[in-house]
């Protein structure tokens, strides 16, 4: 829907009705189906009481119904009963015995399958879904069914219906246990994949082709020749325009670089680069203005007042074809249903009340896909959607048809900024909540890039599209022309993108946050219009001001040491926030190449954002390597970082050098800190460092892997009688000069593993020295060192020490008040906390 017609069908009067549940009634009926699916995601396995309840709910309704009585209750039970067994299939799937989850970490398969969706090729590594039919081993071989994503170590060229055989181990989706951590699981579950496998690409054999229905391969065959036709008018140049031009008529994203994701995101206009409601809405309102214009010119339409309804009749075709072109994806569905339910109203004549329509296109939703309340797409949908219809509402009205141009021209672009600031304003908290960055400059982006992108590049390579379907050469200058008006699209995004101050990272709203904001918004718009609208925003205010209170206590004004082992898989990461609001934080976990997975972006950032933690006074790198390195890139980058405490090893990776670059760009004062440092006093905590000694680097010839893990910053931290040491990777001889050198100042509480509890480190002296009451380790689940090595942790054991593993127990919270350490593991024990006195040093 474009902002006229948004306009328009909102200042058409509406006529109020009495029964207020049912003013508009499929919103109540939408409300309820909504509330009981997050009833069971949250609450699982009451499915009876659920089941008990849509029965009697449907009893009662029918008995006030046959004695014609009103039922306003009932149907809003019964809907909220029937939203909690909607989710039942996704929260308590019924595996038959026959399926993939019975075979996870079972041991190595011979595993037949076939390709579902077109592959995607990043980075040297081809990625894609495959539905499993047989696994097979020696002489057993069992039949299966279930979905896997598979990751192939090369680049190949795979197609949706090939037969694939390879060995490989099915492995389960495991998610990093964190606080504000993403549910990468669940994600999956949700799409119906529940395991995944890898092979290098010299493995993988082809067994044939399952055979597809004509119109899937229409589809495939169309596509592909698009592909063709849009890098054959581009050339070899214009990359990321081909790639931008790819998204908007096909839906293919593959091409679109994670610098190119992040310009659009900082402009404010990554929405463009998915087809979503923008897109599909722009088709439809071109597609039904065309058809009306053209239904105009018959005056037996006109007679009967058909030209709306014919014409929303035909435009249903092309933005379902669209959507067939596109591929389909769950934020195009949406989109789809979306446009279908509101052009349906419009054919039925029952487009005078928007915001009901709306709720009957999230009930349609919901209804044929529940888990679709929790994906990022359907939230801003439909977050925009209806923030831009109930804002002009209130705001809006029916205004006189201007007649000189200037006037028309003048309106236009105010309406068209007050949808983008509707539009903003009602996905902010959303963005903020889901990306923990939001844009300065969306508003004047949108303004420039929507017109030029939605209703010039999108008919266009559209029509470009159509044309090749019967000539296929007649397709490239219309492809050319949106090339060119797309360089143009991505000059106007560069200005916007590179402004210093076009977005910024901010911390993670909780929940009752987001319900405040959205509760500010409807008393401001309704401030005049309803009486006690002031007495709500009296009772958000206090609440917002308990807020305030709470989190100000939570980071700046608490006495104790808060001190987390993040679960960062096969590496280490240890967040301190020190009494008074300083953090620290010792590692930051990475795996070899950022571009595959980034540590910080994806699992260390997000936990501090979910503690309203923006910055880190010190980071502290024990040693180069990339699995303690790799995530503190996108902490200096993206945080605002005092200090960067080193070894002074300067290693050569790829890692390290964008370290040291993020570190001169964002002004991070760099120190080499030893053994011979001053300890650093901040409040009443004591940070020493006790490793290495002053001349590691001047004995350093060959930089061996031992000789760099034995170099690692120890750091002890000290609060009254509790202390916490931190070891990095260092093994046997470190440990022996530790001991050597500091003694009885090893002395401490908790102490954190070397070297992820390998057989190399841990020895019987420095356990001895240490003298810990907890052990946290830090290692990934079933990783291929064996960490921890069982004669380690029998050590610690022997000496009487809890045993914590990052890998098992998530993330291990400990919060220290100078005589006692309270611990609380994220996986097993969340919410529950143990006591445990310290010993004296």
């Amino acid at each position: 829907m474009t902002e006229h017609s948004i306009r328009k069908v909102a200042a058409t009067p509406i006529i109020k009705m009495p029964d207020v549940p049912y003013y508009r009634p499929v919103i109540p009926v939408t409300l309820s189906l909504m509330t009981g699916i997050i009833l069971g995601q949250g609450l699982p396995g009451l499915t009876v009481p659920a089941l008990t309840i849509v029965l009697a709910a449907a009893i009662w309704l029918v008995g006030r119904l046959r004695r014609e009585q009103p039922a306003r209750w009932s149907p809003l039970l019964a809907a909220m009963a029937a939203g909690y067994l909607a989710l039942v299939p996704w929260t308590s799937p019924p595996f038959g015995p026959n399926h993939i989850v019975h075979y996870l970490d079972s041991g190595y398969w011979r595993i037949h399958g076939v390709v579902i969706d077109p592959p995607v090729v990043r980075f040297g590594r081809t990625r894609l879904v495959l539905d499993l039919n047989t696994l097979s081993r020696e002489d057993e071989s069992r039949q299966v069914r279930g979905r896997i994503r598979l990751t192939v170590m090369g680049e190949t060229e795979l197609t949706p219906g090939d037969r694939l055989i390879f060995p490989a181990k099915i492995r389960p989706f495991r998610n990093f246990q964190n606080p504000g951590g993403f549910d990468f699981r669940r994600y999956m579950a949700c799409k119906g994949i529940y395991g995944s496998a890898w092979v290098r690409v010299e493995k993988l054999k082809r067994n044939g082709k399952r055979t597809r229905s004509a119109a899937s391969r229409l589809i495939h065959d169309v596509r592909q020749r698009l592909d063709r036709r849009i890098d054959m008018a581009g050339g070899e140049a214009a990359t990321d325009e081909k790639a931008v031009l790819k998204a908007l008529v096909f839906g293919k994203r593959s091409g679109i670089s994670d610098g190119l994701r992040e310009r659009f995101n900082r402009a404010g206009v990554g929405h463009l680069l998915a087809i979503s409601g923008l897109h599909v809405g722009i088709v439809a309102t071109v597609v039904f203005a065309f058809f009306r214009r053209l239904f105009s010119l018959f005056p037996p339409l006109l007679w009967r007042g058909w030209g709306r309804q014919w014409a929303a009749a035909v435009t249903l075709v092309p933005v379902l074809a669209y959507g067939v072109l596109a591929g389909m994806s769950p934020s195009t569905q949406r989109a789809e249903i979306m446009a279908t339910v509101f052009l349906v109203a419009l054919l039925l004549g029952r487009s005078h009340d928007i915001l009901n329509t709306l709720a009957v296109a999230a009930l349609v939703i919901l209804v044929l896909f529940p888990p679709a309340l929790f994906s990022i797409s359907f939230q801003l949908s439909f977050a925009a959607v209806l923030t831009i219809v109930y804002g002009i509402e209130k705001i809006g009205g029916a205004q006189e048809v201007a007649r000189s141009p200037a006037i028309r021209v003048g309106r236009w672009l105010v309406g068209f900024m007050l949808v983008s600031a509707l539009a903003i304003a009602g996905t902010t908290p959303v963005v903020l909540f889901h990306f923990n960055q939001t844009s300065l400059v969306g508003i004047v982006a949108n303004l420039f890039l929507v017109p030029i992108v939605g209703f010039v590049v999108v008919p266009l390579g559209l029509a470009s599209a159509f044309v090749s379907v019967f000539f296929e050469p007649a397709a490239v200058p219309g492809f050319w022309l949106s090339l060119k008006i797309l360089k143009l699209a991505l000059l106007g995004l560069d200005f916007f993108a590179q402004l210093s101050f076009a977005a910024f990272k901010t911390v993670t709203p909780s929940l009752l946050e987001v319900i405040l904001y959205y509760l500010t918004g409807w008393v401001l718009l309704n401030l005049r219009k309803i009486t006690f609208a002031p007495w709500v925003l009296a009772t958000v205010l206090v609440v917002v001001a308990g807020d305030g209170f709470y989190w100000s206590y939570q980071r700046f004004w608490h006495r104790d040491l808060k001190v987390t082992a993040i679960d960062v898989g096969q590496g280490g990461s240890t967040l301190m926030e020190l009494p008074g609001g300083g953090v620290m934080l010792y590692d930051g976990g990475g795996f070899s190449d950022n571009r595959l997975f980034d540590m910080g972006r994806r699992v260390v950032a997000p936990l501090l954002w979910s503690r309203k933690i923006a910055t880190v006074d010190i980071l502290v790198l024990s040693h180069p390597n990339a699995d303690h390195l790799n995530g503190l890139i996108y902490i200096a980058e993206h945080f605002n970082v005092r200090e960067l405490w080193t070894n002074g090893d300067a290693n050569t990776t790829k890692g390290y050098g964008m370290l040291m670059a993020a570190c001169r760009e964002k002004e991070i004062v760099v120190r080499k800190v030893d053994a011979d440092t001053d300890d650093t006093v901040i409040g009443p905590v004591s940070l020493a460092i006790l490793h290495p000694s002053a001349g590691f680097l001047s004995r350093l010839k060959e930089r061996g892997q031992e000789y760099r893990n034995n170099g690692s910053l120890v750091l002890k931290a000290t609060l009254g009688e509790t202390a916490f040491l931190l070891t990095g990777d260092i093994e046997g001889r470190a440990e022996r000069q530790l001991v050597q050198r500091a003694g009885r100042d090893l002395a401490s509480t908790v102490l954190f593993a070397p070297h992820h509890g390998s057989r190399t480190s841990s020895s019987a002296d420095l356990v001895a020295a240490v003298g810990p009451e907890i052990v946290v380790i830090s290692a990934g689940v079933a990783n291929r060192f064996g960490f921890p090595h069982a004669e380690v942790t029998d050590r610690y054991r022997a000496r009487g020490c809890r045993i914590l593993c990052t890998g098992s127990h998530g993330a291990i919270s400990m919060r220290a008040d100078g005589k006692t350490v309270h611990l609380e593991s994220f996986a097993h024990v969340h919410g529950q906390d143990q006591s445990i006195m310290s010993k004296a040093q």
